[in-house]
Order: C-alpha cells, then sequence, then structure tokens
C-alpha cells in the first residue's frame, strides 16, 4: 500500500495489477484510491470505529465510483467521514444498517401475513390488490421509513378520478404503517397517510324498489324453470355453440342464494359461506361468525325461513356447489 497526494493525475497513472491494491492519500489518513484488476477505481475511506487503536479492527466504506466523483470531490467525503469517526460514528454500520432497512415491498408482505391475515377472506382480497396494483409499483423500492406524507399523497393524488379507490389507497397504507410502528419497523407514530384528507365519497347504498324486487323474483323464478336465454357475440365464432334453445336453468341453490340475499341483507360471502351449523330454523336465526364487520345475528323474516326450510341439504354449506 502506497502513499501519495491523490490528485487526478495520480488516479489517471494508477495501473491495474495482478490483484486489488490501494494508493492511500498523504493528507487525509484513510482515505484511498482502490484500484481493481480490471482497471476499474473506486474512492475508499478506512478507519478504527470506537476509540480506535491498533487493536481495533479497520473497517472500509465505499465512496464511489471514480467516475462518479472527482478526486476533490471524493477528498470533501472522506473528510467529513473522518471527523464523524473522530466524533465516535461507525459510518459503514450505519450504511449496513440503512442497507437493511425494510422496503415498501418486504413490509406489504409481512403486513399481509401477520395482520391482513386475521381480517375477512374478502378484506384480504382487497388488502392484496389495492397493495399489488396500485402502492407497490410506485413505492415498493422505496424504505418504508422514508415514505413521506407528500409521497402518499402524490399517490392518493393520482386516484382522484375514483375517490373510492384513492381513499382505500389511504385506508390500507395507514393501517400498514400503524402495523409497522407497532412492531419497531419504522418509528412508533410515524405514518404517512395521517394528515392527507380523504375524497368525498358519493353514497353507495341503494335500497330497491318494489317494482325492481318483483321484477327479481320473476326473473329467478325463470332462471331456475324454463332457464335464462343468451346469446353469444354476432363477430364471434364458436364450432360447439348449441344452434337450438340457447337457454340455461340454474340449480335451486344458486336460485335459493339469490333470493336470500334478496331477502337478508346479508353480503355475498356471507351467503355463500354460511354453514347449516350457523342457522337456527327453530328461532329465526342466522349466527354470522366470519361477518365484515364481526360476529353478527341476522333475524330471518317468513320468505327467508321458507327457502332455507325448503332447500335440500347436501353437505356442511348451505348453498352447494355443483
Amino acid at each position: 500500500m502506497s502513499k501519495a497526494k491523490i490528485t487526478k493525475r495520480v488516479v489517471d497513472g494508477a495501473e491495474p495489477r495482478a490483484a486489488r491494491y490501494i494508493v492511500f492519500d498523504a493528507d487525509i489518513t484513510g482515505f484511498g484510491l482502490r484500484v481493481y484488476p480490471t482497471g476499474k477505481k473506486s474512492w475508499v475511506f478506512e478507519y478504527r470505529p470506537g476509540e480506535g487503536g491498533r487493536s481495533v479492527q479497520k473497517k472500509r466504506i465505499t465512496i464511489g465510483s471514480t467516475s462518479d466523483f472527482t478526486a476533490e470531490q471524493a477528498r470533501k467525503v472522506a473528510e467529513k467521514l473522518r471527523a464523524r469517526t473522530k466524533m465516535g460514528e461507525d459510518p459503514q454500520a450505519e450504511k449496513a444498517t440503512e442497507r437493511k432497512a425494510m422496503s415498501v415491498a418486504a413490509l406489504a408482505d409481512e403486513f399481509l401475513d401477520n395482520h391482513a391475515s386475521k381480517k375477512t377472506s374478502r378484506t384480504q382480497d382487497l388488502y392484496r390488490d389495492v397493495l399489488a396494483r396500485i402502492v407497490l409499483p410506485k413505492l415498493g423500492k422505496m424504505k418504508a421509513k422514508d415514505v413521506s406524507r407528500a409521497d402518499l399523497s402524490r399517490l392518493h393524488l393520482s386516484w382522484k378520478h375514483t375517490p373510492y379507490q384513492a381513499n382505500k389507497i389511504l385506508v390500507i397504507a395507514g393501517s400498514m404503517y400503524s402495523y409497522a410502528g407497532k412492531h419497531g419497523i419504522v418509528p412508533e407514530g410515524m405514518n404517512p397517510a395521517r394528515g392527507v384528507e380523504k375524497y368525498k365519497e358519493e353514497g353507495r347504498e341503494r335500497y330497491l324498489s318494489t317494482d325492481e324486487l318483483e321484477r327479481l323474483g320473476v326473473a329467478i323464478r325463470e332462471a331456475e324453470t324454463v332457464g335464462v336465454e343468451w346469446n353469444i357475440r354476432p363477430d364471434k365464432k364458436s364450432k360447439h355453440v348449441p344452434k337450438g334453445d340457447r337457454r340455461t336453468v340454474i340449480g335451486e341453490h344458486a336460485a335459493a342464494a339469490l333470493r336470500l340475499l334478496l331477502l337478508t341483507g346479508c353480503r355475498l360471502r356471507e351467503i355463500l359461506h354460511l354453514k347449516w351449523d350457523n342457522v337456527d330454523l327453530e328461532r329465526g336465526l342466522l349466527f354470522l361468525p366470519t361477518s365484515k364487520t364481526g360476529k353478527k345475528t341476522v333475524v330471518l323474516n317468513a320468505p327467508a325461513m321458507s327457502v332455507l326450510t325448503n332447500l335440500t341439504r347436501v353437505g356442511c354449506y348451505v348453498i352447494a356447489s355443483n
């Protein structure tokens, strides 16, 4: 290892050898030019952490390539690093910690596995979709601790054309960062979703009119008796399309599912995942153990009771699949 006042002339004149070597600067202790057998050259800084002394093993931190930093620029960085080591800091350890800091993508994986997995399947699907389709393509490679309110606000703004979707980004990202804060992944209290104002959403709930209910009832009866007529697109060709009557008759369980959705106000998955063990026909009650809002009880009206009483039991689920 040789020493010289490192200048551009020294950099240009440093020829590659059979093995990698370092030319250390004569002025700044630890600052050097590393030369590889391939001809590649980079700036390094060596130091002994803590109180120093020959008993402490040296550490080396790479400043950058000679194509990215001139000799003068690298010298200024080395001076700052040397000043930090004199204050007892350990730049190489800090850089390693920084490199290991969890990314947003890694945080999302842990969040989905350890937190979202306790939610209903519908909520899990929603979380996975929003994170994979919207959040991760934009923020996934960032360190979780480096995401700012401005970063999330820009992402939220880019979806302002669909306020409901935009607000879901905030809700899910906010939940993810609450999890991260509780588990020490980011500083406690750090949440880039906090303070970002949600968009106003139009009402998404609408009740069917009496006329609409009657028409649906007629359609269900038609579907389970004569069948629902269908047609293929005129611009599509198929060798196996029947040329005669094109009607599909639905089974009794499909018809029952449609009627129960209309008569109970339950969500789709609450009906499709309903088990006979959760049906109390004697008292006219449904017990939903995994509803989106937690455990809940649904009181059955007479028409809903009639649907369940007359339905053929096939297996443990009320709505049997084909």
